[in-house]
């Protein structure tokens, strides 16, 4: 299974918006990748999440794409 590291950044009440930041072959490459970004993004706006996905059931809306 593959995991994918979405960046959150939102200003106080304003729209979020959402960023792929990066697709990991495994969990333990995204742990330490999210830790990473973190590290580097140190701010209150910023939040991010480790997402798992199957390529195989992947779907994308016109939304998305």
């Amino acid at each position: 299974m593959k995991y994918i590291i979405i960046n959150k950044w939102q200003y106080k009440d304003s729209k979020p918006q959402y960023t792929l930041k990066e697709v990991c072959e495994n969990l333990e490459i995204a742990n330490k990748k999210l830790k990473a970004y973190e590290l580097l993004n140190n701010k209150e706006e910023n939040i991010f999440y480790i997402v798992p996905f199957n390529e195989d059931t992947l779907l994308l809306t016109e939304e998305v794409a």
